[in-house]
């Protein structure tokens, strides 16, 4: 009985020397989450660790400002108003913070703001009516509860979530259960207020801090597993791609080289006819690996992150009339027909060389993939979140078994077009990372020998 009643001696803090902890210890983990950033982030987690340090920053500066009160008794409002404002900001900053790791839609983090500023006025309306601390307690307890249980539920449910995303997201499953606690037991104990001298509210103080702290360092380790995910996919898939684009440039490249060297054996050139075609096929083999080389230098920019971009408001036609004129000749080759059904004065906020990018992919692939005397149509229809777009052929379709794997990494493969026309599919994914990057999809809706419709969306903002 001795070594228990020692043991609970460990949990008998005074209520300011626990707010002290708090205050030193999100001191401690906004100064370590900054050295992150400045020192060992990639640029893709730069605004994630922006985020959560300034959670931390807004966390310890609410936990000082309640330490600092010193009249508990007299109800005033700025007193009261200025330091949960601090605890929910931190908490709505750290929920967008956890979002960013599951990479969550707009719409998740327009239902977090949304939730955030309901939640907010009804604190204040509490205050404003002068509730007892009992109720103000158990109020602003709910407020933290609302802002981090979306987070939390993605983090345990998230598909491909990792085991340490799951076992962080544990660690909030735990911290919002005595976050519940707080919200209930007030209402048991009507003399509860945030200052009161009461080792069950000492003990939920002490695991909030516990669990702070796990959160904290979680999350940056977490950064970390990501990153090293992200090195350990990129080189995986510069071997796959080094052994694609190996094999692809071989036949192009084999082609010039063996019909230039019969254009040397002949000095003569008394054939004009089929030197004429000799001529015609290097000149093919040569724009279809200028054309694969172009695609490669993009993707590469891409993913070391050097591709600048720079939205903007766009008018379509004139994007669209530069992708067809530079293919026209392709498809004069075949006697394909390239028709724009969007009209003049048609805007879309967009990066204007990523959507020529886009574009020019889906109509080479359509000209591609499209027989002789074939047709090839680009249309738009306005939706309520923006714009989607449509670049449909007559050609050959795809079958219902290689449709699922069009825009996967791992399934890139060397498809011939209606006239042995080569290609990796590398353009088809420099179109889908480029169309993510604008918070929009890329699907298809095929049937062989009827040909294919290849849709994307853009939203209206980005």
């Amino acid at each position: 009985m001795e070594i228990l009643n020692q043991f609970l001696k460990l949990f008998v803090l005074d209520i300011r020397n626990v707010m002290g902890l708090l205050f030193w210890g999100n001191f401690a983990l906004a100064t370590l989450v900054f050295t992150f950033r400045f020192t060992l982030s990639s640029k893709d987690t730069k605004t994630h660790l922006l985020v959560f340090g300034f959670s931390k920053i807004f966390q310890s500066f609410a936990w000082l400002a309640f330490f600092l009160r010193t009249d508990t008794v007299t109800f005033n409002p700025v007193n009261i108003i200025i330091p949960n404002t601090l605890v929910f900001g931190s908490y709505y900053l750290e929920s967008i913070a956890m979002l960013m790791m599951v990479n969550s839609s707009k719409k998740a983090y327009r239902i977090q703001a949304v939730l955030f500023a309901v939640m907010l006025s009804a604190f204040y309306l509490a205050v404003w009516c002068e509730a007892a601390a009992n109720i103000r307690v158990a109020l602003a307890s709910f407020v933290i509860f609302i802002m981090l249980i979306i987070p939390a539920f993605r983090f345990l449910t998230e598909t491909r979530s990792s085991m340490f995303k799951k076992i962080l997201g544990f660690n909030y499953f735990i911290l919002l259960i005595a976050v519940i606690f707080r919200i209930i037991y007030p209402f048991f104990k009507t003399s509860t207020s945030l200052y009161s001298v009461d080792p069950a509210q000492q003990i939920i103080f002490l695991i909030i801090f516990l669990m702070m702290i796990i959160s904290g360092v979680g999350y940056l380790l977490l950064l970390q597993e990501e990153k090293e995910l992200q090195v350990k996919k990129l080189l995986e898939d510069k071997n796959r791609f080094f052994s694609i684009i190996a094999h692809d440039l071989k036949g192009p490249f084999n082609g010039i080289i063996g019909l230039s060297e019969l254009l040397l054996e002949d000095e003569t050139h008394t054939n004009y006819k089929e030197t004429n075609e000799y001529i015609k096929l290097i000149h093919q083999s040569s724009k279809s690996v200028s054309s694969l080389l172009d695609n490669l230098l993009t993707w590469a920019q891409s993913q070391t992150g050097s591709l600048g971009f720079n939205p903007q408001r766009i008018e379509i036609s004139p994007v669209i009339d530069k992708a067809i004129h530079l293919l026209a000749n392709v498809a004069k080759n075949k006697n394909i027909t390239i028709h724009s059904e969007i009209t003049a004065r048609e805007y879309v906020f967009a990066d204007k060389n990523m959507l020529e990018t886009i574009f020019r992919n889906l109509i080479s692939n359509a000209i591609k993939f499209t027989e002789t005397n074939g047709e090839v149509v680009l249309s738009m229809t306005k939706e309520n979140n923006g714009l989607v777009f449509s670049v449909r052929d007559n050609g050959i379709g795809i079958a219902p078994d290689k449709m699922a794997a069009l825009f996967a990494v791992d399934h890139l493969h060397t498809t011939a077009g209606t006239n042995d026309e080569t290609g990796t599919g590398l353009g088809l994914m420099l179109c889908k990372d480029f169309i993510e990057k604008h918070g929009g999809v890329i699907w298809v809706e095929s049937e062989p020998g009827k040909g294919s419709d290849f849709r994307f969306s853009i939203p209206d903002s980005i």
